[in-house]
């Protein structure tokens, strides 16, 4: 049987993945590290506007609202600090490159899912134009954590310099 021109085959797909450099560890590598680098200085504004100005980032003004944002500084930090090291070791092709991925990956995961709780039983993603930041906040997050999480295993022989076997 032969698959619709609608469906896309194995090799059209490996083909996508190969055109974008998806499949080169190479081509990869570098789009990963600026990529860790844009997402560490994104945290660090979000931050710094909250510190400054909540109201340029807020999604809500309730207390409830603003204790529960109070309470992400630590875990962000933490994101940061995985973020920047697995930057570094990706740079410097150090195999913890690969922990340090899986860190920030599995960090990430944990944190957009507490966001997204929150936000879907407090009724952010309703509160027009900021709901909507927040939930694409959230999509992004999570889309970017497993989609990082899913690539740093796919190389993970290249990134403890091995690149064998898969």
């Amino acid at each position: 049987m032969n698959a619709s021109p609608a469906e896309p085959t194995e090799a059209s797909t490996l083909r996508c993945f190969q055109l974008l450099g998806l499949d080169d560890f190479e081509v990869w590598r570098p789009r990963v590290i600026a990529l860790l680098i844009f997402t560490s200085a994104l945290l660090v504004t979000y931050w710094a506007a909250w510190f400054a100005d909540r109201g340029i980032v807020a999604s809500d003004h309730t207390a409830e609202y603003i204790a529960f944002e109070q309470s992400f500084p630590l875990a962000d930090g933490w994101l940061l600090g995985a973020a920047l090291l697995a930057a570094i070791q990706l740079w410097r092709r150090e195999p913890s490159a690969l922990m340090w991925l899986m860190v920030l990956s599995g960090a990430g995961v944990y944190l957009c899912a507490m966001d997204a709780l929150y936000d879907s039983e407090h009724g952010i993603y309703t509160k027009g134009q900021s709901g909507a930041i927040e939930l694409t906040i959230n999509l992004v997050t999570a889309v970017l954590s497993i989609g990082l999480l899913t690539t740093a295993w796919h190389f993970r022989h290249e990134l403890l310099g091995n690149s064998t076997d898969r």
